[in-house]
């Protein structure tokens, strides 16, 4: 009963803020909800929390009068106690569960290969080379491939190195590139150790070694919108100045960002999970607007997920393992462009994305999602506005 009427008032709560922020369909400009959250960790287990809290207030109650107040001070405090142990426990097993992941500086993914082509990933992978040994040159069989890995790669792929090194368009390239370091060696280093705790951060507060693909992109979907906010000063800037502060990076270091740095942010700790992913664009056909959000490549087929709209209602469904035909409602597909903003000039594949399995999970909340029985836990609310709970199967993925 506690758990419907806690259900109840989310609701409540959830449509105010869509109606007032979200329902004019400001993509990039939908009002976050500030969910209040457990300490962060997979799915299942932040649902564990809330379920432990449940528990005792079941218990709590279950030997009160009618008459007496199960909000007062003693149940407050039972359920504060039992908050902070399931708290530890998910703390604990995080801690159990470190060691298995590895920080990759190279990564790129199939769809970065497929738009760019392997010379400019095996480029980018000898400017990372490079930057981490601390020389100033790198194997670049051209100019033309200097320009589009130097203006690319970075802020896809090893977001700090935006901050650390820039291009050297006072020398050719014949064979060699060159870098200018903008920090020195110390600073340098120093970041990078920086960032790599922040990617190892993320990845032990909510990924298991055992989770698939699919599983990854969903506990990363909720971490996303239990952890970042919308920078809606930012935003409103941007029309009338350019912010070159706008890069992924920031939402790492800062806790919030807009689209452009949500979506990249999401693929980037994708590719470090080793699942296929990139960034990609569109223009609203509902406003004169741009967005970006994330490209996934899953079990062999195309997705399209968008933690902006995420972090805008969270834990809504509807925006997770997207058709092109459910994009589309928004963001027409002639519109798609997929890698950055600048990919354009680029002759991309013909990717489709229509396959309609998760569609069921579109009109639904998170609950939870348990790996063992390829169960996705989650709930719609009904006519009478009370929530009906389902299970979704997602076996084969």
């Amino acid at each position: 009963m506690t758990r419907k009427l806690l259900a109840i008032i989310l609701c409540i709560t959830m449509t105010l803020t869509f109606a007032v922020g979200c329902g004019q369909a400001k993509a990039p400009t939908d009002e976050p909800g500030d969910a209040q959250v457990e300490e962060p960790g997979d799915v299942a287990d932040a649902t564990a929390t809330d379920d432990a809290a449940a528990d005792t207030v079941d218990e709590l109650t279950a030997d009160e009068p009618e008459n007496d107040d199960p909000m007062g001070p003693d149940y407050q405090q039972k359920r504060a106690e039992a908050e902070a142990r399931a708290e530890a426990e998910a703390q604990a097993e995080q801690e159990a569960n470190k060691g298995w992941f590895t920080f990759e500086p190279k990564v790129s993914s199939a769809f970065l290969e497929e738009l760019y082509g392997e010379t400019f990933v095996q480029t980018w992978y000898n400017i990372v080379d490079a930057a981490l040994a601390g020389e100033d040159t790198f194997e670049c069989p051209d100019q033309h491939t200097y320009d589009w890995v130097m203006g690319q790669f970075p802020e896809i792929c090893f977001p700090v190195l935006v901050d650390l090194i820039q291009a050297d368009y006072g020398t050719e390239v014949n064979g060699t590139g060159h870098l200018i370091y903008k920090t020195s060696r110390e600073e340098f280093e120093q970041k990078v150790a920086e960032f790599q705790g922040w990617v190892e951060d993320i990845v032990y507060a909510c990924i298991k070694p055992e989770y698939t693909d699919l599983e990854k992109a969903l506990a990363l979907y909720r971490y996303f919108y239990e952890n970042y906010t919308y920078d809606y000063d930012t935003y409103e800037k941007m029309d009338d100045e350019y912010q070159d502060q706008v890069r992924c990076y920031r939402l790492f270091s800062e806790g919030h960002g807009i689209c452009a740095e949500i979506g990249v942010a999401y693929a980037y700790i994708l590719m470090q999970l080793g699942v296929d992913a990139t960034g990609i664009g569109g223009n609203s056909i509902i406003q004169d607007t741009g967005h970006e959000w994330c490209y996934v490549r899953i079990n062999g087929h195309n997705y399209h997920i968008d933690p902006t709209y995420a972090i805008c209602i969270p834990g809504t469904l509807e925006f997770f393992m997207m058709t092109d035909e459910k994009r589309a409602e928004e963001y027409p597909v002639d519109t798609f462009s997929w890698g950055t903003y600048y990919s354009e000039g680029f002759l991309r594949p013909e990717y489709v994305a229509d396959d309609d399995f998760f569609s069921p999970l579109w009109g639904c909340q998170l609950e939870s999602f348990d790996h063992d029985a390829h169960v996705i836990h989650c709930y719609h609310y009904g006519d009478d506005g009370s929530p009906v709970y389902e299970d979704f199967d997602y076996e084969g993925f």
